[in-house]
């Protein structure tokens, strides 16, 4: 997908349209202060002999390593098409790399070699066949629980990675926030995949999903953006007793009533399923300064009761947004003390 001196089979010498679309992307994201990365599968190459992932065609993946197929695959266009991307299209902040067969240890530390020799700013993702500078999760993974260091969820909006016109199952605005919500509450980052048609068309239905949370976002996002992973935990869920996954380990059994996210002095609770008295607090120390609701322009207080050492934010039974509302709560310290 891009005009490759490595080899032919691009889209710039291979295809009518005889135009580099990443390219025109880099200067795009360049114009309008975007920042820009690349998806790469350095292992997988369906139309290589020596690649990765085609083995109706070619030898098996094992026959590939064992005669040093795999190998001259990688040091002849591999390493030479990341070193092109590195070099071709300004500051790169991210290669995404992918599916990881056969990348051993030494032969993922010659792609990270490069990155770091041409562009050190460049982060390199969790899929690489080494550690990167953060996790990725499976496909559509996130954490049951709070996870620490820094990864992210690659996810879809419906089933597809690219665009397949027959997949129309879309993930409805409410679950695309409560992901975005329920992950940065754990201390992640939300990796959103959108297929585009042959076009370059975003389908219209998922368009005015990602609109409907866009403008939840507009009132609510500094509950998200540069926000903290809860100091919380017992509101994502628990273990069960009883119920087993097929390995044998126990199911767990989440909870989607709130979520929590933090800044300085902020706890932000996110609430998806309201309960008719209001929001009863997890047991923290600091006193609490004020809450009201992020989307009041004036943050008029909302009332504050305690009972036992148990308090609950009263709010009104008509909420201001039928997705989720944000109760931001002030409180005396810069960090909670639980």
């Amino acid at each position: 997908m891009f005009h490759s001196a490595v080899t032919a089979y691009n889209v710039f010498d291979a295809t009518p349209f005889h135009r580099d679309p990443l390219k025109e992307l880099s200067v795009a994201c360049a114009r309008h202060g975007l920042r820009f990365g690349f998806y790469y599968s350095q292992a997988q190459d369906w139309h290589e002999p020596g690649g990765a992932g085609n083995d109706w065609d070619f030898p098996s993946d094992s026959e590939k390593d064992a005669n040093g197929a795999y190998d001259r695959y990688l040091r002849a266009k591999a390493e030479p098409q990341v070193t092109e991307l590195l070099t071709a299209y300004g500051p790169v902040c991210l290669i995404w790399f992918d599916t990881p067969r056969k990348m051993t240890a030494e032969r993922a530390q010659r792609f990270v070699n490069i990155v770091h020799s041409l562009q050190p700013a460049c982060l390199i993702d969790g899929r690489l066949g080494t550690a990167g500078d953060y996790v990725s999760t499976h496909d559509n993974t996130i954490p049951s629980t709070g996870e620490e260091g820094d990864w992210e969820t690659p996810a879809t909006v419906n089933h597809t990675w690219g665009f397949k016109k027959d997949d129309t199952d879309w993930k409805s605005p409410g679950e695309i926030a409560f992901k975005l919500v329920d992950i940065v509450s754990k201390g992640g980052n939300y990796l959103l995949n959108v297929g585009p048609t042959a076009e370059g068309v975003i389908p219209r239905e998922c368009q005015e999903n990602l609109r409907s949370v866009g403008r939840w976002l507009k009132v609510n996002g500094e509950a998200v953006y540069g926000a903290g992973r809860s100091p919380f935990g017992p509101e994502y869920g628990e273990f069960s007793a009883a119920q087993k996954n097929a390995d044998g380990t126990p199911v767990f059994l989440e909870r989607s009533d709130w979520r929590c996210t933090t800044k300085p002095g902020r706890l932000f609770f996110i609430v998806f399923h309201p309960a008719r008295e209001g929001l009863v607090l997890p047991s923290f120390q600091s006193r609490i300064k004020s809450a009201y609701f992020l989307s009041d322009a004036t943050r008029a207080p909302l009332k504050l009761e305690a009972d036992k050492g148990v308090r609950t934010v009263r709010t009104p039974f008509d909420l201001p947004n039928p997705m989720a509302n944000v109760i931001c709560v002030e409180i005396g310290d810069t960090q909670v003390r639980l």
